[in-house]
């Protein structure tokens, strides 16, 4: 047997025995849906124990704050149906949007909080006086699930999430560095380019992780700081890796191949890149002092200096990594004071946010669930909540998604699967079964196979739905009561539910590869305009953070995109040049007032710039007098030792590759004055 079966099956029998413990308690002290306990199980459940702890304190406030509302909005408006319908519907709606926007594991609270006041307000409906009673039973059913998750996923065999991120964390800065190596040494492009995508994947994925580290039971639960301040040395690492990339490329546009003395310094940061416990020190303050040398008379002193201000830059940010992670595998080992510092000013940096798209999904859940209640209402259909409830969910958990149609159509897929399962169960085996233990034996290879599928990305989705319908199909309790006529109708509901949300979902809120990706560099390039225009993100890791996430949501649509306008589209270039921007808005900060007169009309002109490729993403790229314009504030700034250094004087470099990679510099630097 495999290292990844043996894990899958430990996952599911871990799920299983959960699932058990959760359905006997529930039996046992006469919960009414006894089953919600089970479904809660496999909802929380995660193969790393930190990530159920994390997901069950979600879900137990998510829990708790739904059914409060539905507490509040039941009694009071149960004799207008239509006017509690439409409450339920935007309580629902206004809870997803909110989640949407959030993009953390924290998002789940407000999911929850809005698909639960469904699931016990409309079927309340029928009951309105016993509403308290429905919603304390529901708390109590999802509250036993969450506790028999978490408590059995922490002690059988915990997989902690901090071994996890620490191993993430360590694969990470080798990519960077075999990447880092891979420029110095001059690599193919194709090389490069698998490494900057690896780099921007894990970068996403170590942010998701880390959320967990708090509920952790490791060690490295006591150095969160320690990991958000890693993080934030790991951002600066893709946007200077590529702008150095970039400067390389630009030096050999301008010689061939870099003078001696340029390439000694690429050979001897090599050098130390592939030696990690090399002191970086000397080198440090021999590339310093070629920088201060530079003769600043021509492009190529410019594009040198650029180059070593990267280079410097790019120990710097390695180093720290290094000394972070090395912390992180013996915190017993003080952080150098400049390093601590960091440390204790170290926070979690903020996501990429669509307000457009989360207020979308909000509407087409809202609208989906007010359709379904006119069916039930109107129709007079006594299991027409469920169509509700169904719609509410389906809307919740898919919001994420670019088009959330194909996942509605498997969940389809999982409800045609496990009600004949359900049916095969109730009317054929359970009839035979007369105690728990016999029951959890019957039950055992459905639940343990699907779990097993449940760790496996392909199937993850499918085997988790099947799973969640046929519980629920199953409906488990303490004596069965149903007939196949009742057991019809309450199934017929999910489909009715499924059709509605897929067909408004599909009208609404669903986009294709290319129109997602439009979308996120319109975004880019209004985040890139305001932020020339000093009303943007000031911080340069808050900026990283948010264009580090774009570049992991753009890259895959990207790839996958068959339209030739953005074949050529390179989100690096977007963030190399918002990084170059935050360096000029600190300039400016500081500039002489005639200076300043020289920097201001370029920033001004790079916000008309972005602005009108926001407005018209398929437009021409620049306008013509910005390029001239560049030109002369890199001659009257650039060449200015007195009022630029050597980053600021790579920002400005920086802008003109990445807004006119293919435009030749003029001859000589004296040309740009004009």
């Amino acid at each position: 047997m495999t290292q990844a079966t043996r894990d899958r099956l430990h996952f599911a029998l871990a799920s299983f025995a959960a699932a058990m413990l959760a359905l006997y308690i529930s039996l046992a002290i006469g919960l009414p849906k006894p089953y919600w306990a089970v479904i809660t199980v496999y909802i929380v459940s995660h193969p790393i124990a930190g990530a159920v702890r994390s997901k069950a304190i979600y879900r137990l406030l998510g829990t708790g704050l739904g059914a409060a509302a539905s507490v509040v909005l039941v009694p009071h408006l149960v004799n207008a149906p239509a006017l509690l319908s439409l409450a339920l519907a935007l309580w629902v709606g206004v809870c997803l949007a909110v989640a949407v926007l959030d993009r953390s594991p924290r998002s789940y609270i407000m999911m929850l909080a809005g698909y639960t006041a469904a699931i016990i307000g409309f079927p309340g409906v029928l009951q309105p006086a016993a509403i308290f009673d429905v919603a304390l039973a529901r708390a109590q059913e999802i509250g036993l699930g969450i506790v028999c998750a978490t408590l059995v996923h922490s002690l059988w065999f915990p997989r902690p999430v901090g071994t996890v991120v620490r191993a993430r964390l360590d694969a990470w800065l080798t990519e960077a560095d075999q990447w880092a190596l891979d420029l110095l040494r001059g690599g193919s492009a194709e090389t490069l380019e698998r490494d900057r995508s690896r780099l921007a994947g894990a970068a996403s994925e170590i942010r998701q992780l880390a959320t967990h580290l708090p509920y952790d039971t490791s060690r490295l639960r006591e150095t969160t700081a320690v990991v958000q301040a890693l993080q934030e040395r790991l951002l600066r690492l893709i946007p200077l890796l590529a702008s150095l990339s970039d400067r390389l490329a630009a030096l050999r546009a301008l010689r061939g191949a870099p003078d001696a003395e340029t390439a000694a310094a690429l050979a001897e940061v090599a050098d130390w890149v592939a030696s990690p416990g090399m002191d970086p020190q000397p080198l440090l303050q021999r590339l310093r002092q070629q920088a201060a040398c530079v003769d600043r008379r021509d492009w190529t002193g410019l594009h040198r200096l650029s180059l070593l201000s990267r280079l410097l830059d790019l120990i710097e940010a390695l180093d720290a990594s290094r000394q972070l992670l090395a912390h992180l595998h013996a915190p017993e080992r003080a952080l150098p004071s400049p390093l601590a510092e960091v440390v204790a000013r170290a926070e979690e940096q903020p996501l990429h946010r669509d307000p457009g798209l989360a207020w979308r999904s909000g509407g087409a859940a809202t609208l989906s669930i007010l359709i379904c209640c006119a069916l039930w209402i109107l129709g007079g259909w006594s299991a027409g909540d469920g169509a509700a409830v169904l719609a509410a969910v389906l809307c919740c958990l898919f919001a994420t998604m670019d088009d959330p149609a194909p996942a509605m159509r498997a969940f389809g897929i999982s409800l045609l699967l496990a009600v004949p399962l359900a049916a095969f169960y109730l009317f054929v085996l359970l009839p035979r079964v007369h105690d728990f233990v016999p029951l959890a034996l019957v039950l055992a290879p459905t639940l343990v196979g699907l779990g097993m599928l449940m760790v496996s990305p392909q199937h993850a989705l499918l085997s988790l739905s099947v799973n969640i319908n046929f519980i629920n199909s199953l409906a488990l309790q303490d004596r069965l009561t149903w007939t196949f006529a009742d057991f019809l109708n309450v199934n017929l509901a999910p489909f009715v539910g499924l059709l509605v949300a897929l067909s408004v979902t599909r009208g609404l809120r669903s986009m294709g590869v290319e129109t997602s990706a439009r979308r996120l560099l319109r975004q880019t390039w209004d985040a890139l305009a305001r932020l020339a225009e000093g009303r943007g993100e000031r911080e340069p890791l808050a900026f990283a953070s948010r264009m580090t996430d774009r570049l992991g949501l753009l890259a895959p649509k990207l790839a996958a995109s068959k339209d030739p306008a953005l074949a050529g589209v390179s989100i690096l270039s977007e963030l190399r040049a918002g990084m170059d921007l935050v360096a000029l808005r600190g300039l400016r900060a500081r500039l002489s007032a005639r200076n300043d007169s020289t920097l201001e009309p370029l920033l001004q002109a790079l916000a008309a710039h972005y602005r009108a490729r926001a407005d018209r993403p398929r437009g021409p790229d620049a306008e013509a007098d910005l390029l001239p314009l560049l030109d002369r504030t890199i001659y009257r700034l650039g060449t200015n030792p007195a009022e630029t250094n050597a980053r600021e004087v790579s920002a400005l470099l920086g802008l003109r590759r990445s807004l006119f990679p293919d435009t030749p510099v003029p001859m000589t630097i004296q040309e740009a004055r004009t």
